[in-house]
């Protein structure tokens, strides 16, 4: 079983779901429910759930909120000793709003004070790293937690996977994706850091590529329904994997889902496409409920 470090933020979720086309201008009748989310929570819940051995860093508040947090991460053997507990402000919570086919159509993001996973981050590389076979980073935090934690692994010679909740900090200094092992984003977020737009297959493998020459290596560009697009300038190869069309309930989820799939397979050794199709089913299985993170896990056989 391989050990792998995950950094990133919690929230809390408040996801809204309508029961017909939303209207700005008008009520919407639907489904309100809570849950626990953050994209380095939920790759937490993923990866162990798949069966790595997980250990997570991130800031939660003390209270019973974030005390249900930590008791539903270690129900899924998420390690979460290197939580570092705070008195206010230690997650985030985060406003969606979904369609009736589960799309998101609006978000509102409140950020929780960074200064605290800052002070977890530093507390945790503090400690032996050799240990760990991956560092899984959330690149939605300030730059020189990237900067430093990219640098270390790179020293140390752990391999480094990153997504981006949020590209903001990304974006000042993109080159710093070239010190990861291996990138995912979606085809919005690729656009967003190629300053361009991706209009087809095509384009999409091209937007790869370049991401791959800018940053890291391995550069996955997910495109929704039209499954994703890979480079693999280790290799020398690019191309393009379908996915099968399902009924979605909730998309939120989806990205990390798919991010976890994928990286726990490459961790294990398996080829590019068979990691792919693990992430996939994972993106499948989210998708198809209202959790924003698996539950029990994906078999190669299945």
């Amino acid at each position: 079983m391989s050990k792998v470090l995950i950094i990133g933020k919690v929230f809390v979720d408040i996801k809204g779901s309508s029961f017909a086309p939303p209207h700005k201008d008008a009520k919407n009748v639907g489904n309100v429910i809570f849950s626990n989310g953050g994209t380095g929570r939920n790759v937490a819940q993923n990866m162990a759930v798949l069966g790595t051995e997980a250990t997570f860093v991130t800031s939660i508040t003390d209270d019973a909120t974030g005390r249900g947090v930590i008791t539903e991460l270690e129900k899924h053997n998420v390690d979460t000793s290197s939580v570092h507990l705070v008195d206010e402000n230690g997650m985030g919570m985060w406003l969606a709003v979904l369609d009736n086919d589960g799309d998101l159509v609006t978000s509102i993001s409140h950020q929780p004070d960074e200064r605290h996973l800052i002070d977890a981050v530093y507390l945790q590389f503090e400690k032996d790293l050799s240990e760990y076979d991956a560092i899984i980073m959330d690149l939605d935090m300030p730059l020189e937690i990237i900067d430093d934690v990219t640098s270390i692994s790179n020293k140390k010679q752990i391999p480094i996977y990153g997504l981006a909740a949020h590209l903001s900090e990304i974006q000042k200094n993109i080159k710093l994706l070239s010190r990861l092992t291996s990138f995912i984003c979606n085809k919005e977020e690729a656009e967003i850091l190629l300053h361009r737009t991706i209009s087809n297959q095509e384009e999409a493998i091209t937007a790869a590529k370049d991401l791959a020459k800018l940053g890291a290596p391995l550069t996955i560009v997910t495109l929704s329904e039209q499954g994703c697009v890979y480079a693999d300038l280790n290799n020398d190869e690019v191309g393009h994997i379908p996915t099968e069309c399902i009924t979605v309930i909730d998309s939120t989820g989806a990205g990390d889902a798919f991010f976890s799939g994928t990286v726990s397979q490459l961790i294990e050794g398996k080829n590019l496409k068979e990691a792919i199709n693990i992430g996939m089913k994972s993106a499948k299985r989210v998708i198809s409920c209202v959790d924003n993170a698996l539950n029990e896990p994906i078999f190669v056989n299945k």
